[in-house]
């Protein structure tokens, strides 16, 4: 009897989880749109294990917008069709055509990846064919009429009004996420029940609250920053716990070469026992461990989602850069070591009335250029990328510059012309960029210990003397400067 590998995937995620058009509430309607979207995994992931006997044994990877799993039985073809019909057709009626799932089988996990690689090439296939042909119908789309002011992605059908008075025209999409979003925060973990029990529907399987002991139970809450009455900080808010400039960073991490280490292990143990505890290993990580960091020590930090292999986090600019260190160090220390992997992450800044969506596409190009540097195992902020091992380094000369303006041993006048010249000067005038810098320092440095930085700043130190530095040196003295000017930046200011 041949046994069969099945491999799902969810597509359209960030765009999904971020389709908020308007800059207002957007934590809440963020917060809703990431628990749905894990609503769907698990609730597909229920239906494939209900219909076809999966064992928990024979759930090999899951999280991060997918699964893969091992049927144990002969699942005939036609049946797996038309489960795969039937959850596409559902996501796309709950999603609102915005999220996709792609499902594949195949003999062996490879054959499996294969299939589902073939049908990421046609997404919504299920929906939009009718006995094997192109449906035109299922192409047109209703009347648009008022457009949502939420996400600009259907119809309005009602108008409700937020917390901050603004009266919006929502589809029902959104006053569904919005409905779910008001109750989320009050959501620990949840489980699967049977039909007209539960809080909450997804795919057709149902989900109700329930506490750790439950058997099949999974963490739902995300860890969100709250005032002392106990209410959801507003992004305005987090934005205000910052240092200095009133600015959110937006963090986002994922594992280096996951689908490299993937197929390693997945080569080196042909039972699979190995793999299943990667995932596991992983999941844990990012869906437990994380939020626990944020609960005991970085309370002002609020999840988007984190789970499967990748996080994104919203939080005060400072706390973030910092929290990221910690990050990459108990990651090291835990999935890291026992699996020879690392984690990247970029870093984005921006005002709280910006859309969320455009600092995330920030962070995503900045992760993207983490990830281009060799070995990667980087971050990337402040315009400059460097190693973990340099990170903490890097903040910590950061924030003694801030401290030296606020003891007024230096200006910030002259940290914006020391800054100027680290972006503007050719590789190829060390000299006059010494002699600009050295002027500066000289003639307007008050404080001795921060004279004496900036006499050494432009150099390393060597066995035979000091060394201009060069390229990615001056990157990071650049990002320690702009750190400083951003701590101690005076709001509304310049």
């Amino acid at each position: 009897m041949r046994r069969l590998y099945l491999n799902c995937d969810f597509s359209g995620i960030q765009d999904y989880v971020l389709g908020v058009k308007s800059g207002k509430a957007q934590a809440k309607r963020l917060r809703a749109r990431s628990f749905l979207l894990e609503l769907f995994e698990h609730a597909a992931l229920a239906t494939i294990r209900d219909r076809f006997g999966v064992a928990d044994d024979d759930v090999l990877i899951r999280g991060g917008g997918g699964f893969l799993v091992r049927l144990p039985s002969d699942g005939s073809d036609s049946e797996l069709e038309k489960t795969r019909a039937e959850l596409q057709r559902r996501l796309w009626e709950e999603s609102g055509g915005e999220v996709h799932m792609s499902i594949g089988w195949g003999e062996s996990d490879i054959q499996a990846r294969r299939s589902l690689e073939l049908e990421k090439r046609r997404p919504a296939n299920s929906t939009l064919l009718t006995d094997g042909a192109w449906d035109s119908l299922n192409f047109s789309l209703p009347p648009m009429g008022d457009p949502c002011e939420v996400c600009g992605q259907a119809p309005g059908t009602r108008r409700v009004q937020d917390d901050d008075g603004d009266d919006d025209l929502h589809c029902s999409y959104c006053l569904r996420a919005r409905e779910i979003g008001e109750r989320l925060t009050r959501w620990e973990r949840m489980s699967t029940v049977a039909p007209g029990a539960g809080q909450v529907e997804a795919l057709g399987v149902t989900f109700r609250e329930t506490d750790r002991t439950a058997p099949d139970s999974f963490r739902v809450g995300r860890w969100t920053p709250r005032n002392s009455n106990g209410a959801p900080l507003t992004f305005k808010q987090i934005s205000a716990l910052s240092t200095g400039d009133s600015r959110l960073a937006i963090l986002k991490a994922d594992v280096d070469d996951m689908g490299v280490r993937v197929g390693e292990i997945a080569r080196d143990d042909p039972s699979y026992g190995l793999l299943r505890g990667f995932s596991a290993d992983l999941h844990a990580f990012f869906g437990e461990a994380v939020q626990r960091m944020l609960e005991e020590d970085w309370r002002d930090i609020y999840t988007v989602y984190s789970g499967g292999d990748d996080l994104l986090l919203v939080g005060p600019w400072d706390q973030a850069l910092d929290f990221a260190g910690a990050l990459a160090g108990q990651f090291d220390a835990g999935p890291g070591q026992r699996y020879a992997i690392t984690i990247s992450a970029g870093i984005a800044f921006s005002p709280y009335r910006v859309p969320i969506r455009r600092g995330v596409d920030r962070a995503e190009t900045l992760l993207e250029s983490a990830k281009e540097r060799e070995g990667k195992n980087s971050c990337a902020a402040l315009d400059a990328i460097w190693s973990w091992d340099r990170h903490d380094a890097i903040i910590g000369e950061g924030k003694r510059l801030a401290d030296w303006i606020e003891s007024r041993a230096a200006s910030r006048s002259l940290l914006h012309r020391l800054l100027t010249l680290l972006e503007a000067s050719d590789p190829g005038e060390t000299a006059m960029r010494e002699a600009r810098w050295a002027y500066q320092v000289e003639r307007n440095a008050s404080g001795t210990e921060f004279r004496e930085w900036g006499r050494r700043a432009l150099y390393r130190s060597e066995p035979d003397g000091r060394r201009p530095k060069q390229g990615d040196e001056l990157a990071e003295l650049a990002a320690e400067v702009r750190y400083a000017l951003l701590s101690t930046r005076t709001r509304g200011g310049d």
